[in-house]
């Protein structure tokens, strides 16, 4: 009596817990997957640092701010100090300039250069105190490695590629786990509809044994037919058990998608028959077929990966070969005027003009050679495996549009049996409370209708899974914004 006072009370808890289970829809679960589960936060947290990193290669267009500042304090009477004659030299000198480098590869520096200083000279014993500012504009420009920005350009492009090919790659990482996710959801709503189905199933069977017990109590039909319609409902009861299992099973998936760690029933989630039914322009109408509007991520991370080859050879070599670099600058000299009456150095504060061309040739033309070949076979290998990549994508494609044809194809002739099944299993119904057939007829129906059915169930299931994979990486545009 205690136990099934225990067990009553069990029952009206789970049953409460049951009533309390919020419904979650597909959407709402995604985005419950979004915020707890652990393995996609971490994609998507990859995802926004290589995203941070692209301005990071931009860098090398920036403006740049330098500085600097020097103390000298020189009573050493070296030579040059003997060649001025000076006894002391005491110096404060700065520099400041803003420098630029642009898509031509030329390198603009905007500053000054100024300095404060004190001299006393030997012959006459005194102190002259100097103030000079010279303004300048410098430029640098390579007229090989890097004639309109060749070298840098190169260098960014490679760049940008390698980080295009790894979003792509998180990209399909993410989308793999979104459409776990959406599997999770369906194969949960899928065991939970077998399970009302099974229990519906025993329960018919159930009547079949009522009746046959009664019958038998009565002496009107045989103990076969009584212990075959026992065997039946202990067969549902088993086939429940497993429903149960299984449940559990996609139930425990469910949780761990979202980062819950044991198989409680927290939600409720969509009848999966009521989608398909709802959507049955997607799952089930006659010609309907999957679209492909975008190229699978991976393959786009394929195609980046040549380009990445291709611009790291480019880079390599211009960065290994020869180079010619042109230097000039323009500065405006203006030293302390006071100084200047003082010294007769009338005119030092004239503008200042200054070119030059400088060569490099590297001289390992045997190393250059080999490491050229490293790189041009790494470029090849790029192209194979992008080329395998489209080829393996546009098989899978085809394979997915002929499961999706064949399910279809056999999703209409399940429910068709199961409609004739379900006309047989009503006529043999009949027929045996009439007297006019045999138990094991009525239940071998039985059995065939549930087999019809379980066929529907999972013909559903398997059209859901395809249009879900398709939509996963195939119906979606990327949203990487590079």
């Amino acid at each position: 009596m205690r136990k099934l006072k225990l067990f009553a009370v069990m029952s009206l808890f789970l049953a409460a817990s049951a009533a309390q289970a919020q419904v979650v829809s597909l959407n709402d679960y995604l985005e419950l997957v979004a915020q707890n589960n652990t393995e996609l936060q971490s994609v998507q947290a990859n995802i926004d640092a290589v995203k941070g990193k692209l301005a990071e290669i931009q860098r090398v267009y920036s403006y740049t701010l330098n500085a600097g500042v020097n103390y000298i304090n020189d009573q050493s009477g070296r030579p040059y100090s003997q060649l001025a004659k000076l006894d002391r030299m005491e110096n404060l000198g700065y520099d400041v300039s803003v420098d630029k480098e642009f898509a031509t590869g030329t390198q603009l520096s905007l500053g000054l250069n100024g300095s404060f200083g004190k001299y006393n000279y030997r012959f006459g014993g005194v102190d002259y105190e100097v103030n000079d500012i010279a303004p300048f504009v410098r430029l640098e420009q390579s007229l090989l490695k890097d004639i309109n920005g060749g070298s840098t350009k190169a260098g960014i492009s490679q760049a940008m590629a390698s980080a295009k090919s790894a979003l792509y790659l998180l990209e399909y990482q993410k989308q793999g786990i979104v459409l776990n996710a959406k599997l999770a959801y369906w194969n949960l709503s899928y065991a939970r509809t077998v399970v009302d189905f099974r229990k519906l199933s025993l329960e018919r069977t159930k009547k079949i044994q009522d009746w046959n017990q009664r019958r038998y109590n009565l002496d009107l039909a045989e103990k076969t037919d009584l212990l075959q319609s026992q065997a039946a409902v202990k067969v549902r009861e088993l086939n429940l058990k497993l429903a149960y299992e299984d449940e559990a099973k996609s139930q425990r998936t469910f949780n761990q998608i979202l980062n819950i760690s044991d198989d409680t029933k927290i939600y409720e989630v969509e009848k999966f028959m009521d989608k398909f039914n709802e959507e049955g322009k997607s799952y089930e109408k006659k010609g309907k077929s999957l679209e492909k509007k975008g190229t699978r991520s991976d393959v786009l991370s394929a195609m980046e990966d040549v380009q990445s080859a291709m611009y790291q050879q480019i880079a390599s070599q211009k960065g290994m070969g020869s180079d010619l670099v042109f230097t000039g600058e323009y500065a405006l000299n203006g030293l302390d005027e006071k100084f200047d009456k003082a010294t007769e150095n009338i005119g030092d504060n004239k503008p200042t003009y200054t070119v030059g061309l400088r060569y490099t040739l590297p001289l390992d033309f045997k190393l250059r050679k080999t490491i050229n070949t490293g790189y041009e076979s790494a470029k090849m290998s790029a192209q194979k495996a992008a080329e395998f990549a489209m080829v393996k994508e546009k098989n899978d494609w085809a394979q997915l549009v002929d499961d999706w044809n064949n399910a279809k194809s056999r999703l209409d002739l399940a429910m068709e049996i199961e409609k004739i099944q379900q006309q047989r299993n009503n006529e043999d119904q009949s027929l045996l409370k009439k007297g006019r057939s045999t138990t094991y007829l009525v239940l071998q129906s039985e059995q065939d209708l549930d087999d019809a059915t379980l066929s529907v169930l999972q013909g559903i299931l398997e059209l859901i899974s395809i249009y879900e994979q398709a939509d996963a990486f195939y119906n979606t545009n990327s949203d990487l914004m590079i």
